[in-house]
């Protein structure tokens, strides 16, 4: 059976908050009539992330490339989320 470990679910909660903070800044956006740009929310996330180093068991989790590619599909989510569907 697999079992989350309590290094797992930590990481699992930093990500959701991230996702948290990245659907509020984009909700924002729509607000103010523009609409999320997944490219600029990457960037945004991936900075807000800049200080995060998840490690489970002593293992690095996170290099840039792989902080990049969360933050990408972080990004994407939250921009289908804001965004009204046509």
């Amino acid at each position: 059976m697999f079992g989350l470990s309590p290094a797992l679910l930590k990481v699992l909660k930093k990500l959701g908050d991230f996702l948290q903070a990245a659907i509020e800044r984009a909700m924002l956006d729509v607000a103010q009539d523009v609409r999320p740009s997944p490219e600029k929310m990457t960037d945004w996330l991936e900075n807000e992330m800049v200080d995060w180093e998840p490690t489970i068991k002593g293992r690095k989790l996170a290099d840039p490339v792989t902080r990049r590619a969360a933050a990408r599909f972080l990004a994407g989510v939250a921009c289908n989320f804001a965004n009204p569907q046509t």
